[in-house]
């Protein structure tokens, strides 16, 4: 039996509920509404999440592994870590053109995740554990990302990490990790 979650573009019937822990895994949700819904701890697995708006909505400890988030709206999202001190996990996820302005991502992992033209202007990636988890961009591609604003401090990066053009990490407080993977 099919349990893929689909709901047609436009859709709202999931704006300000309750989902916390839900599995949507594979769901089909492109440009879907779910302002400010609580998806604590969800699952999004491989899902369909394009042009969606997910603006204000709780997205602690969730997991976005290989998700497309292409030109979603994530503004003011809170995408940091849950009660337990879990990560949201945005690994491999395609981010390019989506809006994170002022969104709360400390904590996020962002490990070769396409962040391609995506407004990050304003967000807030210091971790409130950096001794445990910090936010992580090793291996993300931020190439034409704006960061005005941006609170990247203690975020880590490392050398297949790719940055705007002229911006500086090192500047903006973000921490170089060399690891296993850069040694190749």
């Amino acid at each position: 039996m099919d349990r893929t979650v689909r709901l047609p573009r436009g859709d709202r019937s999931l704006a300000g509920t309750m989902q916390e822990g839900r599995d949507m895994m594979f769901a089909e949700l492109a440009g879907v509404d779910m302002t400010e819904a609580d998806f604590y701890w969800a699952l999004f697995h491989d899902a369909d999440l394009e042009d969606a708006i997910l603006a204000r909505c709780d997205f602690r400890g969730a997991v976005f592994n290989n998700a497309n988030l292409r030109g979603a709206d994530l503004r003011g999202a809170n995408c940091g870590l849950d009660n337990l001190g879990g990560t949201t996990d945005f690994i491999g996820t395609d981010l390019s053109g989506a809006d994170l302005r002022e969104a709360n991502i400390g904590g996020a992992d962002f490990t070769d995740a396409k962040l391609i033209g995506t407004d990050l202007s304003g967000v807030n990636a210091i971790s409130v554990l950096p001794q445990h988890h910090v936010t992580c961009f090793c291996g993300a591609d931020l190439t034409d990302a704006r960061l005005t604003g941006a609170r990247l401090t203690g975020a880590t990066y490392d050398t297949r990490t790719r940055f705007p053009r002229g911006f500086k990490p090192e500047r903006a407080g973000m921490v170089l990790r060399i690891g296993k993977r850069d040694r190749r």
